[in-house]
């Protein structure tokens, strides 16, 4: 039996020591043995350095002066070792088989660079339980894992970007035509509550977005009348805004299994 590859998961958290526990946890309950974990600290002053002490071994840890989630997950990638890359936002949750379908997907698929699953949002109640949307699919990094050989082609991050990084690193996937393979199942669970990152600002986000798409093709980057491997919609998902209306309740346990 050959012996697994090895994963690298980039966590970057600004404050999120209260979600330590329960990232890794998730991270460390993945069908996957050969992991390492990098936590990349972008300036945080919530004691996140303290929280290190009730992590798995194989979390490595980075700190920073604040720069934003691109340039942290940017240095977690330079950092890292795997050949295979994924990301955890520290408030978010993987499903158990997270890691275990996508590398499936690649395996089974050599010519694609990402491999991405299905998302929902989740958020506490006052009972103590959780209620969850329906599954959906956007760029989003977390639902996502990837070849470093992306990254390559790509580019890192735009650093410049404070908010819509994500979602300018899938234009240019798409742009560029790396083959991407949509995995129907349930894969990132991501958490809404008051001090989210991004909270309120998805208009904006994507404004800088389009604003980024257009400066490339000003400069000849990238020519929009090129015909592509992939639908725009195929590529980046049919839903931008999430309902509650359908949304289900369920239990923490039933919630990380699904």
């Amino acid at each position: 039996m050959r012996p697994e590859p090895l994963i690298s998961i980039v966590i970057p958290a600004w404050n999120g020591a209260r979600f330590l526990h329960s990232a890794t946890e998730c991270v460390a309950a993945q069908q996957h043995a050969n992991l390492e974990v990098l936590l990349i600290d972008d300036g945080s002053t919530d004691g996140l350095s303290m929280a290190l002490q009730e992590c798995p071994a194989f979390v490595r840890y980075f700190r920073q002066e604040r720069k934003g989630p691109a340039a942290a997950r940017n240095r977690g990638i330079q950092e890292s070792n795997g050949n295979l890359i994924g990301f955890l936002d520290i408030d978010d949750l993987w499903t158990g088989i997270h890691l275990r379908t996508l590398l499936e997907a690649l395996e089974s698929n050599p010519e694609a660079g990402i491999a991405q699953g299905m998302m929902c949002h989740f958020w506490s109640t006052a009972e103590g339980k959780y209620r969850r949307t329906e599954p959906y699919r956007m760029p989003y990094l977390g639902s996502c894992l990837l070849r470093r050989s992306v990254f390559t082609k790509i580019g890192l991050f735009d650093e410049q970007m404070l908010l819509g990084e994500d979602h300018d690193f899938f234009y240019r996937c798409w742009e560029n035509d790396v083959l991407k393979v949509n995995v129907p199942q349930l894969s990132l669970l991501y958490r809404r509550h008051a001090n989210t990152y991004s909270s309120g600002r998805n208009h904006e986000a994507h404004l800088l977005t389009i604003k980024r798409r257009i400066e490339r093709i000003r400069m000849g980057v990238t020519d929009p009348a090129a015909p592509r491997i992939f639908a725009f919609q195929d590529y980046i998902g049919d839903r931008e805004q999430v309902s509650d209306l359908s949304s289900i309740e369920v239990s923490e346990c039933a919630l990380r299994s699904a």
